[in-house]
């Protein structure tokens, strides 16, 4: 853990859980992979294709 108060430390906590609870509903193609580090991967490469967030977070969904 980067901090060291108790409530920076919470936050880091919940970030995690949050990440990973959106790389387990996210569906990608079995051609990019199967591992959480493979949808990971996805996710990066996708997200720089797109300029704006709302873009591609919509497109995403739409899957």
């Amino acid at each position: 853990l980067i901090a060291k108060n108790e409530n920076a430390i919470a936050i880091q906590i919940y970030t995690c859980i949050i990440a990973y609870l959106i790389l387990k509903l996210l569906v990608i193609p079995k051609e990019a992979g199967t591992t959480m580090l493979d949808k990971l991967r996805y996710l990066q490469a996708f997200m720089c294709e797109k300029i704006s967030y709302v873009h591609w977070l919509r497109e995403l969904a739409l899957r």
